[in-house]
């Protein structure tokens, strides 16, 4: 069998031809016949409506008081953890979810009704938001809990809130030890001694509740929140257990008023929220087709793969020390849907105008990366693209950090550069990828969208990216068509309408030569090098560089593991096996969460990271605290990297779309990836500890790749300092 990394190498190589990859098919697949018109789980596409934002679709936080430090404001908000069922397709039946309800809402009188992704909350900067959230959650989770991974052995509804994209103090961050459950009972990095972070700001808390205090000192952006509780988060995420979060700011409404943005959301406007997941889903007989399946069991209802097969994934033998797999349910290398939901509704529509809209894109998936492109359909009813035909272009104003320095157009209609084995395996040429808007788990898009020239048409948001990325398994895109097209990938349809109603559009004036970030209004924060520029960009003089590393092991039942480390070798980790390519087999570059931290930095230092992935896959790297400004990419030799990268290639400079800070930065295999930061800790009006548990402000820094965050490609990041 060859390797994920193996594979990689062997890609890469100028002019080489692709190798047989083994077939990976899917662990216990729930995955049904599709034809063009449904989906894995049979749902027909195209029948609902996306679903809106407001009274009638997902519910928007409304504060119920206010809390006051020392003169500083904060809107309060109380939302509810709960146990639901929501509809969410006709040909489904109630899935059972978990999720965030806000005790007050928008246009909502009396109790609120539970709805996926519910809880959005719309924030203005520099007025903070304080929350209490109340655990409401049951004893059993709705998926399969694995308790052979760290802090998983304890009570199945444990959760914390961690704000992504939100400069916030740590007590407030949602690291994975702050958890809370409904009892009472918190997480060490929480509860120490008399010490409880969460009644530091909420002296009156009550069992279950938990107070986060988020100062919104950023410019305008679309960031989310979601769980990241120890052991249970790539489930709770699954399972329902996240939202926008969106902050506006003034310079953002100067330019819907001046230069012809569209008008936000919240006041009627053409802006349109896109929160993209997949899932699978249980079918009419599901003890025949799982009998150790013990989550809810209707059609419908939730389904997560919970058993790791070895004909999917690499298993280190039992001649290597490796333990027999656990008897129940096992965590897996990456997790894979079949069906796509749009706002929480299966493969929706929506309506539009032939003008100008404003779409605010978030890759909430658990593994897939999105290439997001958009078709004309092929014939009216079919949901398939014509690849043919390339839909309005997207003018990109913005990415996870706020508007971009200089708005990127780029063309929708661009499929990937892939390759295929001779069993429908599918890789994408890393040295010219190709594609439309290469989208990341937990990346986000700030997208304008003219329809003007599709009048009456109708245009299908399509994928073509492999999963895994950059290789992937036919098994996880099935069904193709006679046309190659990925079904399961075609995300959703926009109708066109044939006219517009009310006044037309204004004139834009946010284009590719409109420099946004030369406003001094504007509230973009300037590059750490002094410039944003796709050249590639060095370390400035006097910076620190910390030399990283992403790693892929085995763990001691053999299973897949990946992990970060520094660039020193230590003894591999008791029980761990290391792969048997590996030349060194008693060291290795990874550490384990709970190892001592490495990355620790002073408030308000600047570091430069460069991290080397020696892994097989692009992994979505997410920083906690921090955005980041890309410098460069560089190509090095894996098999010779000692601590010190060999590099083959020459130096590659930001995309276009990376010249605006980032929170979650795709990194390729056999690359080396450097960012740049600065560690400042966000103003507060109260005082803020040590955090009890590492002694200093406890952030954490990951891949998102749910499922490689949660075994275990997470390391701490320890600030030290005070809060200004």
């Amino acid at each position: 069998m060859i390797t994920r990394r193996q594979f990689i190498k062997l890609s890469m190589l100028s002019g080489s031809s692709l190798l047989f990859v083994p077939s990976l098919a899917p662990v216990g697949s729930l995955v049904r016949a599709a034809t063009p018109a449904t989906n894995g789980s049979g749902a027909s596409k195209f029948v609902q409506n996306l679903r809106g934002v407001g009274p009638a679709g997902i519910p928007v936080a409304v504060k119920d008081g206010l809390r006051v430090y020392k003169g500083t404001i904060a809107q309060h908000y109380t939302i509810d953890l709960v146990q639901f069922t929501d509809q969410i397709h006709p040909d489904l039946g109630p899935t059972t979810l978990w999720g965030y309800n806000p005790r007050n809402a928008l246009g909502v009188t009396g109790t609120v009704t539970p709805r996926h992704l519910g809880g959005i909350i719309i924030a203005e900067k520099n007025v903070p938001v304080q929350i209490t959230f109340q655990n409401k959650l049951p004893n059993k989770h709705i998926l399969p809990v694995d308790t052979t991974l760290m802090g998983a052995e304890g009570a199945q509804n444990r959760a914390t809130v961690h704000l992504h994209g939100g400069q916030v103090p740590w007590i407030s961050d949602g690291g994975p030890f702050t958890w809370f459950d409904p009892d009472g009972n918190y997480g060490p990095s929480a509860q120490s001694g008399s010490l409880n972070i969460y009644k530091l700001l909420n002296k009156n808390l009550k069992p279950g509740q938990a107070e986060y205090y988020y100062p919104n000192n950023q410019s305008a952006r679309f960031v989310w929140y979601h769980d990241h509780a120890l052991g249970t988060t790539r489930l709770n995420a699954y399972a329902g257990l996240a939202s926008a979060y969106i902050i506006r700011d003034l310079f953002e409404r100067a330019m819907v008023k001046f230069f012809g943005l569209p008008d936000f959301i919240e006041n009627g406007g053409r802006e349109i929220p896109l929160i993209i997941q997949e899932k699978l889903f249980v079918g009419s007989n599901i003890a025949a087709q799982d009998a150790s399946w013990n989550g809810p069991s209707s059609p419908g209802s939730l389904w997560y793969p919970h058993v790791y097969d070895p004909n999917r994934w690499d298993l280190a033998s039992s001649a290597s020390g490796a333990k027999p797999l656990p008897s129940g349910p096992s965590c897996i290398p990456e997790m894979f849907g079949d069906t796509m939901l749009v706002n929480g509704t299966v493969y929706p529509k929506v309506r539009v105008e032939p003008r100008r809209y404003r779409l605010r894109v978030l890759n909430a998936t658990q593994a897939r990366f999105l290439n997001l492109q958009l078709y004309v359909e092929s014939t009216p009813g079919s949901g398939l693209p014509d690849l043919t035909k390339g839909g309005p272009d997207f003018l990109v104003i913005g990415t996870e950090g706020g508007f971009l320095a200089k708005p990127v157009l780029v063309k929708s209609g661009i499929p990937l550069s892939v390759e295929t084995t001779d069993d429908g395996n599918r890789m994408v040429m890393l040295d010219n990828p190709g594609g439309s808007l290469l989208t990341a788990p937990a990346e986000r898009w700030d997208i304008i969208i003219d329809f003007k020239n599709y009048a009456g048409k109708s245009l299908v948001l399509y994928n073509d990216a492999p999963a895994p990325f950059p290789m992937g398994s036919a098994d996880n895109d099935n069904p193709v068509d006679a046309n190659g097209i990925l079904i399961n990938q075609t995300i959703m349809r926009f109708d066109v309408d044939p006219s517009i109603t009310g006044k037309a559009d204004p004139p834009l004036y946010i284009t590719p030569n409109f420099p946004l970030a030369a406003d001094p209004l504007s509230g973009i924060d300037r590059p750490l090098t002094g410039k944003w520029t796709t050249a590639p960009q060095s370390p400035p003089a006097g910076v620190k560089v910390r030399q990283l590393t992403l790693n892929e092991v085995f763990d001691e039942y053999g299973r897949l593991i990946q992990m970060l480390g520094t660039n020193e070798l230590q003894p591999k980790p008791d029980g761990f096996i290391l792969p048997a390519d590996a030349t060194d087999q008693a060291n290795t570059f990874a550490r384990q969460y709970m190892d001592p931290a490495t990355e620790t930095a002073q408030k308000d230092a600047v570091e430069v990271w460069q991290i080397a992935n020696l892994t097989g896959d692009t992994h979505p790297m997410h920083f906690h605290l921090v955005n980041v400004q890309v410098l460069s990419r560089q190509r090095f030799d894996v098999d010779k990297y000692d601590g010190t990268p060999t590099y083959t290639g020459p130096l590659s400079g930001p995309a276009l779309t990376e010249l605006g800070w980032k929170d979650t930065v795709k990194m390729n295999p056999g690359e080396v990836t450097t960012v740049m930061m600065k560690f400042s800790l966000p103003a507060a009006p109260f005082d803020v500890p040590a955090s009890p548990r590492t002694g200093g402000n406890e952030y954490v820094w990951h891949c998102h790749i749910l499922e490689h965050e949660e075994h275990d490609m997470m390391r701490p990041l320890i600030v030290t300092g005070s809060n200004p």
